[in-house]
């Protein structure tokens, strides 16, 4: 039985063996390797509604405040939620603080993508300007607390979508003040900013630091 299966595996091999051999004969008889056969190259598709997307350079229209008042535009698109229940909050009036633009959440609690200014913090030097730039929001809706986010991050050349969420209001809010939040600050500006004035005599936590 042993030579019987024996036999049979020598039989499936031996093609094989001669197989290689010939593929090795027609690559190497000229002195040159058998050339690949081509692949053919498809564009990538891309995704519109990414935030990853690259996109073309926003023009904004006359019917945007301030059109003419800052360089660099891009698309911004805001989601409106209650904060309890994460349910989408239609028929919310969103308004962009810097130039009063107001737009409208629709049943999916979003805003239609909007042209909206990349306006960087003019505190620092260019060379450690934020990587962003940053806007303030305020959201508006009957029954909840008004909401103030600052410092949403603005990406430039891409869509930027952020969500915003709203608290209701309730008999134990004994002062209807705005509920505010603020975007915290991306931590590649932070390195950038600790490491421009840090100085060799003290070098803190930085990578001259003794104990790195």
């Amino acid at each position: 039985m042993i030579g019987k299966y024996t036999k049979i595996g020598s039989l499936l091999i031996l093609p094989l063996v001669g197989l290689l051999a010939f593929q090795m004969d027609t690559s190497t008889a000229s002195g040159k390797k058998a050339a690949l056969p081509a692949q053919p190259y498809e564009a990538p598709k891309y995704d519109a509604s990414s935030p990853f997307t690259k996109l073309q350079d926003v023009k904004p229209g006359s019917n945007i405040p301030g059109a003419n008042k800052w360089d660099l535009w891009a698309l911004l698109q805001v989601r409106v939620l209650d904060d309890d229940t994460r349910k989408p909050l239609p028929n919310t009036e969103v308004v962009l603080a810097e130039n009063g633009y107001r737009v409208t959440t629709d049943k999916n609690g979003m805003t239609p993508a909007f042209p909206a200014p990349v306006i960087r913090d003019p505190r620092f030097e260019p060379t450690i300007a934020r990587l962003h730039g940053q806007l303030t929001l305020i959201a508006y809706q009957e029954g909840y607390r008004d909401e103030i986010y600052f410092n949403v991050r603005m990406n430039p050349g891409m869509l930027t979508k952020t969500d915003m969420y709203m608290h209701r209001i309730t008999p134990q809010d004994r002062r209807l003040e705005p509920h505010a939040y603020f975007y915290p600050t991306h931590r590649l500006f932070t390195i950038d900013l600790a490491a421009k004035y840090r100085s060799k005599t003290q070098p803190g936590a930085g990578p001259e630091s003794p104990d790195r």
